[in-house]
């Protein structure tokens, strides 16, 4: 047991999820989304696949997820291991965060092909989509350290979907439309850094150049952000991720088992 190192724990949760074939649910969804919006050209197809999958996956990463991670009686042997709680889980979440991956690779070079994509928008449909999904990974990792017990840590886990998917943009339009005669730029740079979704979602539409409206958010980044809202989507999803994941592992390690 002193032997055991966190790497066999990356591999271990890897490993367990994708043999799970929901796992790999995400790769026939994308094609299915990519299949029914193949009509209004490649760009707009593209644009609204990856919309349709940033409401449509998370819900699927975090049933898959949550319950790995929240399995009290496992994870209070892992955690048995002196000074290693908080590492060992992270292990084992990032694990669970990769594994999210490969079905995601093969959904978008299937989404690729059913718009008729080149190499580059198809490794950027994977690119935002890998980050969405670590993104997810780390907020299941939260979940499960916050609770024990799996039905609740995924209500947790679908209620911070819900508010972040569902009602982000209905309350930052109409505190737009209530503030608008006050200075919007510190709230609306407040909620692009809450949300990376959206950065993830406007940022797609500025690379394509497609004609649509792209809302407050996107007004912010044209007229403050400019060439830099790439980097600072990145920017904002690493910190996004890294403190979720630390944030996890802190709580496992303090939590009563």
């Amino acid at each position: 047991m002193s032997g055991l190192q966190a790497p066999a724990l990356f591999t271990l949760y890897l490993k367990a999820l994708l043999r799970n074939p929901w796992a790999w649910a995400a790769a026939p969804a994308l094609a299915g989304f990519a299949a029914v919006f193949a009509a209004r050209g490649a760009e707009v197809g593209l644009v609204s696949t990856f919309a349709l999958a940033l409401l449509a996956l998370p819900p699927l990463w975090l049933a898959l997820a949550v319950p790995l991670l929240a399995e009290r009686e496992e994870w209070a042997f892992w955690a048995a291991f002196p000074g290693k709680a908080a590492r060992l889980y992270r292990a084992g979440a990032f694990g669970v965060a990769a594994a999210f991956l490969p079905p995601l690779l093969l959904g978008a070079g299937l989404a690729g092909g059913v718009l008729g994509l080149g190499a580059g928008p198809t490794l950027l449909l994977f690119g935002l989509l890998a980050l969405v999904a670590l993104y997810w990974a780390g907020v299941a990792a939260l979940a499960a350290a916050l609770s024990p017990e799996a039905p609740r840590a995924l209500g947790l886990g679908l209620a911070f979907w819900a508010v972040l998917v569902l009602l982000y943009e209905p309350v930052v339009v109409g505190l737009a439309v209530a503030l608008a005669d006050w200075p919007l730029e510190a709230p609306l740079l407040a909620a692009v850094l809450s949300n990376p979704m959206e950065l993830a979602r406007i940022g797609l539409l500025k690379t394509l150049e497609v004609p649509v409206l792209v809302g407050p958010v996107g007004y912010l980044l044209d007229r403050f952000l400019g060439a830099w809202g790439p980097a600072l989507m990145l920017l904002t999803f690493g910190f996004w991720i890294a403190f979720f994941f630390a944030l996890a592992g802190w709580i496992f390690a303090r939590r009563d088992r």
